[in-house]
């Protein structure tokens, strides 16, 4: 895990080099109908294409777009017949953008909590990373954001991101919830992006996805702006549908890395620790039941017979979450430059 100042970033003294790749921004609309048209307006000042998805938005948001920027080449509207969640919306984003020829793919949501100025940013990382394939926002480098972001969300990002990392094994992760990311379109050529959630379990689906296939990320500190909007994803449906899907997430990725692709030292800890546990547990689970029905309390022995094979068990399950730990994909921590600090480069440029 590395970690440096992007071109642009706070040790840096220049212009944020322009870089020779098509930038695409993908922005999924939903309900969004106050809000999307000062989005594509501040995205197009930094990016080369604006496709904006309609996800069967009953405000028409599509059609706001279209008559603001009817004729600008750089603008596309696609209009989804159906509600399909915000990765349906990005999945037909991302099949516009890579047959149009984009180099690099970033989702913008349009509520307008993303600052676009940092949409050069996430492509910068790419383009000086050119091992990484991925990469998204980090919210949490600074104690002011946690300040100003609400309680219920701060809680609720941290034991979601915790669940996260256990299933995508991206452990150096500090941010694994942040919406705001960049594709390099090569890396999703080589991968099947079409099993992306449609859901907002997207952003996790693709953690996912990538983590199979052992691909470098990256993340770009920078701030979320939160107004008076209303997020569409309640705390409730978070709560009931994250957690099965983590589950299966999980287990689809200890079944395939240590199982099916390769055989490792994590591989027997997990055999043989699961093996012990399960041993020492339907021991003493069947001891615990007979004294319960004859009154016989049972030996030292006895309980020692449960008692071993489940502390065996747990640590070896404890070295294989530490070697999962140890081997996690590579994830490349990047500081761009602030708002203010690019003001005050500027200002000792132009006097």
């Amino acid at each position: 895990m590395g970690e440096r100042d992007l071109p642009g970033g706070a040790g840096w003294r220049g212009e944020l080099p322009k870089l020779q790749r098509v930038i695409a921004c993908v922005v999924p609309a939903y309900r969004a109908r106050d809000s999307v048209r000062s989005v594509v307006e501040s995205l197009l000042a930094v990016s080369d294409l604006v496709v904006v998805v309609d996800d069967g938005c009953p405000d028409r948001s599509g059609d706001v777009v279209r008559r603001a920027f009817v004729g600008d080449p750089r603008v596309a509207v696609l209009q989804r017949e159906r509600n399909g969640g915000v990765g349906a919306a990005m999945k037909t984003g991302i099949e516009h953008c890579l047959a149009v020829g984009a180099d690099v793919i970033v989702k913008v949501d349009a509520d307008g909590q993303m600052d676009p100025s940092f949409v050069p940013h996430l492509a910068a990382c790419l383009e000086h990373n050119r091992s990484i394939g991925f990469v998204k926002g980090n919210r949490f480098a600074s104690e002011s954001v946690l300040r100003r972001m609400p309680p219920v969300r701060l809680i609720g990002n941290s034991l979601l991101s915790i669940l996260v990392k256990f299933a995508s094994g991206y452990w150096n992760l500090l941010d694994p919830t942040n919406g705001f990311v960049a594709f390099r379109a090569e890396t999703l050529r080589d991968i099947p992006w079409e099993r992306f959630a449609d859901s907002y379990f997207f952003e996790t689906s693709v953690l996912g996805e990538l983590g199979l296939a052992n691909v470098p990320i990256g993340e770009v500190e920078m701030p979320t702006i939160y107004g008076t909007e209303q997020s569409s994803l309640s705390i409730r449906r978070v709560a009931l549908e994250f957690p099965p899907k983590l589950l299966r997430m999980f287990l689809r990725r200890m079944l395939l890395h240590y199982f099916l692709f390769d055989v490792n030292l994590g591989s027997i800890y997990i055999f043989f620790g699961l093996l012990f546990a399960l041993a020492g547990i339907t021991i003493g689970g069947i001891e615990w039941f007979q004294t319960l029905h004859t009154g016989h309390v049972r030996t030292a022995g006895t309980v020692m017979l449960a008692v071993l094979p489940t502390l065996i068990g747990f640590q070896l399950l404890s070295n294989a979450l530490m070697y999962d730990v140890q081997f996690a994909p590579k994830t490349v921590r990047e500081r761009a430059m602030r708002a203010k600090d690019r003001d005050s480069t500027l200002l000792r440029r132009l006097g």
